[in-house]
């Protein structure tokens, strides 16, 4: 793990991005559609984390330089048990996070940022729900809450601004996708890297 300033995760995440540009770009598409259909049923709606299991799949893939393709990984949240796990993840970060936000707010927003890369290493890592949630609040904390903090709610933040344009926000947001859901995949990567692995040529070495 490296000690980044948080402009140099904007800086990867954009390098990330532009890599895997239009295909990343067309599966958030092809994705988005599949979780609105989804939506339509409630057996569908407890699939959608089975398929979010394969869009970050996929997104983990494409950031490291695998062979990627638009429907990569949709079947990903299906095997080896990881339909019940995503689902377990999400009912604990959603209850977690519902009570951290009643007690006064701010405890929600606490386990939002130290709970962020659960889901990845519930993925990655093939770590149980607890497990995930305990590992990415010591890995948060390790790259430093408050820089986690402001990366996330920049992002937020800029986001909901684009929607104050009529229209062209969302088309302009819509294209920003693939560099914003790299910039979470660029935290994730440096928090899992282990120091020997950082090199001179590392997609985090700072520009």
């Amino acid at each position: 793990m490296k000690d980044l300033r948080t402009e140099e995760y904007f800086s990867s995440g954009f390098q990330l991005g532009k890599s895997n540009y239009w295909t990343i770009f067309f599966n958030v598409l092809l994705y988005g559609v599949i979780y609105v259909v989804f939506l339509i049923t409630i057996l569908g709606i407890l699939l959608l984390p089975a398929l979010g299991v394969g869009f970050y799949k996929f997104l983990l893939r494409a950031a490291r330089g695998e062979n990627v393709d638009v429907g990569d990984s949709l079947s990903e949240g299906f095997k080896n048990g990881m339909w019940w796990k995503s689902l377990a993840f999400f009912i604990l970060y959603g209850l977690g996070v519902l009570v951290g936000f009643i007690l006064l707010i701010l405890p929600g927003i606490y386990l939002m940022i130290a709970w962020l890369l659960g889901f990845y290493l519930l993925i990655d890592k093939g770590m149980g729900p607890m497990q995930a949630l305990g590992k990415s609040r010591e890995l948060v904390h390790k790259l430093g809450f408050w820089k986690v903090f402001v990366i996330v709610f920049g992002l937020y933040i800029a986001s909901n601004l684009l929607f104050l344009i009529p229209f062209l926000g969302v088309i302009i947001y819509l294209f920003l996708i693939p560099f914003i859901l790299m910039v979470y995949i660029a935290l994730y990567e440096n928090a899992v890297s282990a120091p020997e692995e950082d090199r001179e040529d590392a997609v985090f070495a700072p520009s």
